[in-house]
């Protein structure tokens, strides 16, 4: 939390510079895997008790415009899920990438957002600040449609979450207020 406080990631707000890493990330993974209805993509930042998507795409046709977060001035509610759902928790855990080509083989994982999101599939992969080695979020795929993700969606959702870390490496910091002791 301090490591996000200092970036001012702390504050949950939609940041465009992330809404179009989203939304170009969900482009491309779309037009790699053949998936016609789109990708929903996210940029993700894991809080106390929550997530919050600090960057997000929806496609057209899934719920309120082409990206019916971006234009926001405040967080709309879509903006949030709970920690425990979801799989962006597990792969913050694994500390690598988790490709689920159908979240339905992996019932321990089943949960809120197959119900939510409308889920088929999943493919993220953490955002890990290199300086602490302390994983922040993750960038994220979720697909309507079963998909074989394959290296080149690895690759790919790797290469968004490295343009992710590179925004977040330029934020300055902004260090906590000494404290009064």
């Amino acid at each position: 939390m301090e490591l996000l406080q200092r970036k001012g990631l702390l504050v949950d707000r939609p940041i465009a510079r992330f809404d179009a890493l989203a939304r170009d990330a969900a482009h491309e993974a779309a037009d790699l895997v053949g998936n016609p209805r789109g990708l929903l993509a996210m940029v993700n930042i894991m809080k106390d008790g929550y997530q919050y998507f600090a960057g997000m795409y929806v496609p057209v046709g899934t719920g309120g415009g082409e990206s019916q977060a971006a234009a926001a001035d405040t967080a709309p509610e879509e903006r949030y899920m709970e920690r425990t759902s979801g799989w962006c928790v597990h792969t913050m855990d694994r500390r690598k990438a988790l490709p689920l080509n159908n979240v339905f083989d992996q019932p321990r994982w089943l949960g809120k957002a197959v119900h939510q999101l409308g889920a088929r599939t999943y493919l993220g992969t953490p955002l890990i600040d290199e300086s602490t080695d302390i994983v922040l979020g993750t960038v994220c795929f979720v697909g309507r449609e079963t998909t074989n993700w394959g290296r080149q969606g690895v690759s790919l959702i790797k290469n968004y979450a490295a343009q992710a870390m590179e925004y977040i490496d330029q934020l300055p910091d902004n260090p906590p207020p000494p404290s009064e002791h």
